[in-house]
């Protein structure tokens, strides 16, 4: 089974080698196919990313892109293996998260992508907000579409998904440029359920300087108008209490 991996990467120098290291240092019965695009750089990534041009593995690209989400889609479209997912430059894979992502989906053929935990790190790597870790962990517990509409509890670092289901729902839409995760996970829980990985699969980043950090308020309302498709009156109203909730909360955590 091939894990195909695409990083988008934009002037990441302070992390882009341990994101790097982490998909390279999986070991398991698989194949990894990495293809790493950068939209022009200038802060010392591209002489990062000149050290594994050579890598079998890896593959560079260097060139202008749309968008964040642009680079994943002209990276995703452009592999050929059986399962598939992407990972920032600031995030990380926690050791062996692979190998039990190849199991799961062996051991439930008839589902096609699977999210699992997640943690959150500061830019020391020092694990912080875990209340906010513990809370998402308990939303999704067990898959839920109902309560996926109502909140995102899906952590975009530790999911997967075959590459059939990414060419049924035709990727990442550029429509939400802060939120299209969360529109391509409702993409794929209509045309399947989702696996329930019950260990820590990635370490998400955040330093003061993320989208999460900077634009979160944003992208809880891009959330919110994307479920208008798919969700009911209860459901759309739910998610809007939740939207103010997080909101809150975040701006609180911000202020501390």
């Amino acid at each position: 089974m091939k894990i195909s991996v695409v990083t988008p990467v934009l002037n990441v120098v302070r992390f882009v080698r341990e994101t790097i290291e982490s998909v390279l240092s999986q070991e398991g019965d698989f194949e990894i196919e990495y293809v790493i695009r950068d939209g022009g750089s200038t802060d010392g990534t591209l002489d990062i990313l000149d050290a594994y041009s050579d890598h079998p593995t890896v593959r560079v690209v260097s060139e202008k892109d749309r968008s964040n989400y642009d680079a994943i889609n002209k990276g995703i479209n452009a592999c050929d293996g059986d399962i598939s997912c992407w990972i920032n430059a600031d995030d990380a894979y926690a050791p062996g998260t692979f190998q039990a992502v190849v199991e799961s989906f062996r051991s439930q053929p008839e589902r096609q992508w699977l999210y699992g935990g997640c943690d959150i790190v500061d830019a020391t790597g020092r694990e912080i907000r875990q209340p906010v870790t513990w809370y998402k962990q308990l939303l999704g517990c067990r898959y839920n579409y109902h309560v996926l509409l109502c909140e995102n509890y899906v952590n975009q670092p530790a999911t997967f998904w075959t590459m059939d289901l990414w060419h049924q729902v035709d990727g990442l839409s550029l429509d939400y440029p802060i939120a299209a995760d969360y529109h391509l996970w409702l993409k794929f829980a209509n045309q399947s359920k989702a696996i329930v990985c019950r260990r820590k699969l990635a370490h998400f980043r955040r330093f003061g300087e993320s989208i999460s950090d900077t634009q979160f308020e944003q992208q809880f309302q891009d959330e919110l108008d994307i479920i208008r498709p798919y969700a009911n009156p209860v459901e759309r109203a739910i998610h809007r209490f939740n939207r103010w909730k997080i909101v809150t909360v975040y701006r609180l955590m911000a202020r501390a």
